[in-house]
């Protein structure tokens, strides 16, 4: 039961690392650290009660930091409802460190059995514990429904601002078109950024004006209004851009975001940048890869790529996506050819329209950002996932930190939905 256990721990580290990482897809992530982690809890679920007394219960409070996810899945998977006011308490009480933790174990747990057991908790709490469980809602998907008007009170927690902003796009429209204005007007970046992405995908034109006056702005607020002009913006918007990316101090920001414009003047910009700047050479061949489906791995420098090297898993983990809020740029590791990278595109470029818009070399459709949530690498899935709900008006906002069968049963349904052109901006999807 020992060894289920701190494996248990060492595919919950795997899997927390691989959904930032460059190398990983979601199906792999499904078929490998995320089964192995769930084998391992079902293991320490069979254990029964004995396992429960003398092993899980002394995880949540032990040194072992990444013992304590596990430890509550399972617990939460074996006794439930009787689990839920300890797990609670120790989103109250228990050790700092110890409490995201926790919130990731309920944010794995299946729905259906807590969902109304959750739901009365969340005015009960302190707002540190209501921005966890807001969280866990939000994960969820569900609508936290009156809870979420009770929570903001007097109480101008930053965190619990974020929350509310995030778990309000599942919730009564009025209530949440309430908290987004709110939250664009905010002081805290984090929070106005969370005001932009949900009134995005609620159709909120006011996110959309506050988009265009922050773009290229430092801070997770401008990162994020970077990338829904270069996803959703106007041929001026994309001027706006490429202006943008010639400030040293936005380069990386805008460069990452050019990529999923899918244009063929991103693509222009990125190989002169790739030429000009070796600095930001590989995040710029990056983008471009996005955009025509060139391979890498044949116009990289190798002896950059040495055992030495730190892995981007590591260096990306937590940097980026759903789970943080955080629109950061993921650093890939290593050098790129930039000559080589330019021969390329002397001979691929005639095949991209310039009116037009791609995906890994095909032209954007529903099927190819399907495939590239599926199988491309898991540090992209947020932005994609963003531009999908915004397209979709709300219909489909995949949850790029939910068990990894969820979210492929969620794309599973994409290919079928109607979506408008993708050449249609942003601006005209909103509504309100």
């Amino acid at each position: 039961m020992q060894e289920h256990l701190d494996e248990a721990a060492f595919h919950w580290r795997q899997r927390e690392r691989a959904l930032a990482s460059w190398e990983e897809s979601l199906e792999e992530v499904a078929e490998g650290d995320e089964a192995r982690l769930l084998a391992h809890v079902e293991g320490l679920v069979i254990g029964g009660a004995p396992v429960a007394r003398r092993l899980l219960l002394p995880a949540l409070e032990g040194e072992d930091l990444w013992q304590v996810g596990p430890a509550a899945l399972a617990l939460l998977e074996r006794e439930g409802a009787a689990s839920l006011v300890l797990l609670l308490r120790g989103l109250t009480e228990g050790p700092e460190e110890s409490r995201p933790e926790i919130q990731r174990a309920f944010e794995l747990a299946d729905r259906s059995r807590f969902e109304a057991l959750l739901l009365p908790q969340v005015a009960r709490v302190g707002p540190e514990a209501q921005a966890m469980l807001l969280e866990v809602l939000t994960a969820w998907q569900a609508d936290p429904g009156t809870a979420l008007s009770r929570t903001l009170g007097a109480a101008d927690a930053p965190a619990l601002w974020e929350a509310a902003l995030r778990a309000a796009r599942f919730t009564a429209r009025p209530v949440a078109e309430g908290l987004v204005r709110q939250g664009l007007a905010h002081a805290e970046d984090a929070v106005r950024c969370a005001a932009l992405e949900t009134g995005l995908i609620l159709g909120l034109r006011e996110s959309w004006h506050a988009c265009r006056r922050q773009v290229g702005a430092p801070g997770e607020a401008g990162r994020l209004a970077t990338l829904a002009l270069a996803s959703g913006g106007e041929p001026a918007d994309m001027r706006l851009l490429l202006e943008a990316a010639e400030a040293s101090r936005l380069r990386e920001d805008v460069l990452w975001a050019l990529g999923f414009s899918g244009r063929r003047v991103a693509a222009e910009a990125l190989v002169d940048v790739m030429q000009r700047e070796e600095a930001v050479s590989r995040l710029a061949a990056e983008a471009f890869a996005i955009i025509t489906g060139l391979d890498l791995t044949e116009h990289l420098l190798t002896d950059e790529l040495d055992d030495e090297a730190p892995s981007s898993a590591e260096e990306g983990a937590g940097e980026m996506g759903a789970a943080t809020g955080a629109w950061r740029v993921p650093r890939p590791p290593g050098r790129v050819r930039a000559a080589s990278v330019r021969a390329w595109w002397q001979k691929a470029r005639t095949r991209f329209d310039e009116r037009g818009r791609f995906v890994r070399g095909v032209p954007w459709s529903p099927a190819a950002v399907s495939a590239e949530l599926t199988h491309g690498p898991a540090c992209l899935r947020p932005v994609w996932a963003l531009e999908l709900a915004v397209r979709t008006r709300g219909a489909l906002q995949v949850a790029t930190t939910a068990r990894a069968a969820f979210q492929l049963r969620q794309l599973q349904g994409l290919v079928a939905l109607r979506l408008d052109s993708p050449l249609r901006g942003f601006d005209s999807l909103m509504t309100a």
